[in-house]
């Protein structure tokens, strides 16, 4: 088929479609070669499947969504693509899912002359979609006195709001997001979600009684962020603070302080970024009680901070803790300031593209009887050579790190000096991780600071004597 002809088909099916003959459209395609069924034609095929169908008949939207489907990496700029994905789904009485395509209908075209027909249409149906979709769930909500407690919080900790991201569509919780703009004190912006906190959480029986099971999700963002912008570049952090928010209903579990969430295939969010994985601290640059808002009957809303993480800084966290991420940031160069979040900030742990004689998906949980807290030294013997811990001993944490250090240090017990001395062959991990390579070490923990241990030829540790006149062992004896 030349120019000419390919021009007076495509004619053709547009008059057919005038006259509302959709068979014929249908019958005219698929006679065509299948080199000849190009994206143009099948959107026209999908178009009268669409008009075809009767009322209360789904067989025809639901090829018609096969056609689209088909054709997806070459519709995604264009909304009638969109559109007609939109229909098929309305009228199949899947309005949810049918929302998010007239959605982007109404970011890829504008409200002019020239589209006003077709802006009028998917509005009106984007407006049927949420009306139809909205009846049929009811999410959960404050109370009105709750609501207020929580306004006056945003307020008061992290400033007025006069701009709300109002969600149009809430199938199980109603997250809106305050958007509080720069100021002189806090040259950033502030988002808030605001409906999270609605939802009880999951938490582990163990810490019912903390009140730890409500929560809303905030991110800081620079000033020239462009805030409003549909484009995946800009609108990444919204996105994730949604996602943040319904994790803990959509899967039954909870999030608080130190959990992190990596995004699906660990790809960066955007293309904008590298960062590809989200860590949840208390509010970080805000005045004392930011983290935590009492409602009136006495219940607590946690308010948890996004930090987006690099990939490297998502595997140190999973073998370390977040209190040793962060002392990672504070201890890099100058520090790196994590608020507000910027896509192109220093990765903290650069240097952490070690191979780990385990996979993450390998660790499991060991050590379940510890009360302390888990961060532990170990030397690349171990962790990437995959070397029984053959030496390690207890020494008191320093105070600006007893938040995070248990004290132990663990080695393969044939590392040199000159290996020791090498800061890059060791690293902060977890406790449980250095079970993982050695259930052994698991009768030792519980030892005090100053002990050591040395494991023998038959594999069995022993207690190595202080040195005289020591009470904390520091470095690691001289082999005997």
């Amino acid at each position: 088929m030349d120019q000419t002809e390919r021009r007076a088909f495509l004619d053709q099916l547009e008059t057919w479609h005038q006259e509302d003959e959709f068979q014929k459209i249908i019958d005219a395609v698929e006679a065509l070669p299948k080199d000849e069924q190009d994206y143009s034609v099948i959107g026209l095929m999908a178009r009268a499947y669409e008009n075809k169908a009767d009322y209360g008949e789904t067989e025809p939207l639901e090829h018609a969504i096969e056609l689209l489907q088909s054709t997806a990496k070459e519709g995604v700029q264009d909304p009638n693509w969109h559109f007609r994905m939109g229909y098929a789904l309305y009228y199949l009485d899947r309005e949810a899912e049918a929302i998010p395509y007239f959605q982007t209908v109404l970011n890829l075209i504008s409200d002019d002359p020239d589209t006003q027909e077709f802006w009028s249409d998917a509005r009106e149906f984007l407006e049927k979609c949420v009306n139809d979709a909205q009846s049929k769930v009811s999410p959960e909500w404050y109370t009105e006195e709750e609501l207020n407690a929580v306004e006056a919080h945003i307020n008061k900790f992290f400033g007025n709001y006069d701009n709300v991201f109002h969600e149009l569509y809430s199938p199980d919780i109603h997250v809106d997001i305050c958007v509080i703009k720069p100021t002189p004190e806090r040259n950033y912006y502030t988002l808030v979600t605001m409906g999270a906190g609605a939802h009880r959480m999951n938490v582990p029986k163990e810490i019912q009684n903390e009140k730890l099971d409500r929560a809303e999700m905030m991110i800081c963002l620079p000033p020239d962020w462009k805030i409003g912008d549909s484009q995946e570049d800009w609108y990444w952090p919204l996105r994730w603070l949604k996602i943040m928010a319904r994790l803990p209903g959509k899967e039954e579990s909870w999030l608080g302080w130190g959990h992190t969430v990596s995004n699906p295939g660990e790809v960066p969010f955007a293309d904008n970024t590298q960062l590809c994985g989200i860590m949840l601290l208390s509010p970080g640059e805000f005045a004392k009680g930011a983290d935590s808002c009492t409602l009136p009957d006495g219940d607590i809303v946690r308010f948890y901070q996004l930090i987006p993480l690099y990939r490297e800084e998502m595997d140190y966290k999973l073998h370390t803790s977040a209190n040793a991420l962060l002392h990672r940031f504070q201890s890099s160069g100058e520090g790196i300031e994590l608020t507000p979040m910027r896509p192109d900030r220093p990765n903290a742990c650069m240097d952490n593209t070690k191979e780990f004689y385990l996979k993450r998906e390998d660790i499991r949980p060991i050590l379940t009887n510890w009360r302390g807290v888990e961060g532990c030294l170990a030397t690349d013997r171990i962790l990437v050579d995959g070397q029984k811990v053959g030496f390690c001993y207890r020494e008191k944490p320093t105070p600006d790190n007893i938040n995070w250090d248990s004290g132990w240090r663990f080695t393969a017990g044939d590392e040199d000096k000159d290996y020791m001395d090498d800061a890059k062959n060791s690293g902060v991990y977890h406790l449980n991780t250095i079970c993982n390579y050695d259930q052994d070490i698991l009768p030792l923990l519980h030892a005090p600071y100053g002990a050591a241990f040395r494991r023998d030829q038959n594999g069995v540790f022993h207690l190595v004597p202080p040195k005289r006149g020591s009470k904390d062992i520091h470095n690691q004896p001289d082999k005997q």
